[in-house]
C-alpha cells in the first residue's frame, strides 16, 4: 500500500508542475493598456507623439477608435506612430490634456490602448517666434521687442481671447492712400475698438513715416478715452519708415477697467482719411491727456491684448 501511494503522490506532483508550467507567461512582456506621454503645447504639425506597440503577432494594423479633440492627432495604420495634425489644438490654456483610443489588429485578433497626451504649459509669445526668439528671450520685463510682421499675425490669430484695439484690420487694409502726420503729439483713435477689462497688452504695430525713430510710447488709459494715459513699459526700440511690429515681455498687469489705447509718436506717423472717423490727439508733447478731436482719419496703429495671460 505505502508503494501505490507513494506512486500516486509523485504521479500527482509531476501533473501539478506540469500544469504550472503551462500557465506560467511571467518570459512575456506584461500587456499596458494605458501608456501616459507629454508633449510642449504648439508643436509643428507631424512631430512625433509617441510610437504604440502591440503583444499581437503577425500583420498589424493600426487606427484611431477615438480622441478627445477631433483630428488633434493621426497615426500611420502599419508603424503605430502617432504624430500632430492639428498643432493649434496642442493649447494649454484651452485644454491640459488630449486622450485617444488606439485600435491594433492582425485580422484575427484586437487589441485597444488607451493613450494620454499631457501638454506642458509654455511661454506662448515665445512658441509663436521664430527670428526674434532670441531677442525676445534676453529681454527684460516691460521691454518692447521688436518682431516680423507675420510673427505678429501669428500672435493675433493663434493666442486665445484676443482683441485688437486702436485701428480695425480693416481701416489697415482700405484701399486708402497713407499721407503722414507730422507727430510729437499723443494720439488716439477713438473708434470703440477698446480693450475689455482684465487684459493685458502684448503686442503692438503702427506705420512710421520717418527713419530712425526712437522715443515713440505705447500709451494706455483704464479711466477715460481722454486720459489719464500712462506709457506702458518702456519707450519702443528704435525703428523705420513703413509697418513695425512689437511684443511686450513679461506684461503682468492687466487693465482694471475698459482700456483705451493710444500712441506718442516722436516723429511723423501714417493715417488714412476715412469718413467718419473720430480720433483725438494732445499736442503738448508727451502728455497725458487728449485735448482735441476731430473727424475723418485712421492713424495706423493697433494693439492685441487677452484677457488669459499665457506668458511668463
Amino acid at each position: 500500500m505505502n508503494t501505490k501511494i507513494k506512486l500516486s503522490t509523485l504521479l500527482l506532483a509531476f501533473i501539478l508542475v506540469s500544469c504550472s508550467n503551462e500557465d506560467d507567461t511571467s518570459g512575456e512582456a506584461p500587456t499596458n493598456n494605458t501608456i501616459e506621454v507629454s508633449i510642449n503645447e504648439y508643436p509643428t504639425s507631424g512631430d512625433l507623439v509617441t510610437t504604440i506597440t502591440s503583444n499581437l503577432i503577425g500583420d498589424l494594423s493600426f487606427s484611431i477608435a477615438s480622441q478627445s479633440v477631433s483630428q488633434a492627432m493621426g497615426i500611420d495604420s502599419n508603424s503605430g506612430e502617432i504624430r500632430v495634425l492639428a498643432w493649434q489644438e496642442f493649447d494649454y490654456e484651452t485644454t491640459t490634456e488630449i486622450t485617444l483610443t488606439v485600435s491594433i489588429t492582425n485580422g484575427t485578433d484586437t487589441e485597444e490602448k488607451n493613450v494620454i497626451v499631457s501638454i506642458i504649459n509654455v511661454d506662448d509669445i515665445w512658441a509663436f517666434l521664430n527670428s526674434s526668439r532670441n531677442a525676445y528671450e534676453n529681454a527684460a520685463d516691460g521691454t518692447w521687442v521688436m518682431v516680423t510682421e507675420s510673427e505678429y499675425n501669428d500672435l493675433a490669430n493663434y493666442m486665445a481671447e484676443v482683441t485688437k484695439s486702436g485701428a480695425t484690420d480693416s481701416d489697415l487694409l482700405s484701399s486708402a492712400n497713407i499721407n503722414a502726420n507730422p507727430g510729437q503729439a499723443l494720439i488716439a483713435n477713438l473708434n470703440g475698438s477698446n480693450i475689455p477689462a482684465s487684459s493685458y497688452v502684448y503686442a503692438f504695430k503702427h506705420y512710421s513715416w520717418a527713419n530712425n525713430v526712437s522715443g515713440t510710447k505705447v500709451k494706455l488709459s483704464t479711466g477715460t478715452e481722454l486720459g489719464a494715459y500712462e506709457a506702458l513699459g518702456e519707450a519702443l526700440p528704435e525703428h523705420n519708415a513703413e509697418y513695425n511690429h512689437f511684443v511686450l515681455k513679461g506684461n503682468a498687469t492687466p487693465t482694471t477697467s475698459v482700456g483705451y489705447l493710444a500712441i506718442y509718436v516722436n516723429n511723423s506717423i501714417g493715417y488714412k482719411n476715412i469718413s467718419g472717423s473720430p480720433y483725438g490727439w494732445g499736442s503738448d508733447g508727451d502728455t497725458d491727456f487728449l485735448t482735441s478731436g476731430n473727424v475723418g482719419a485712421v492713424f495706423l496703429y493697433q494693439g492685441l491684448s487677452t484677457t488669459l495671460k499665457q506668458w511668463d
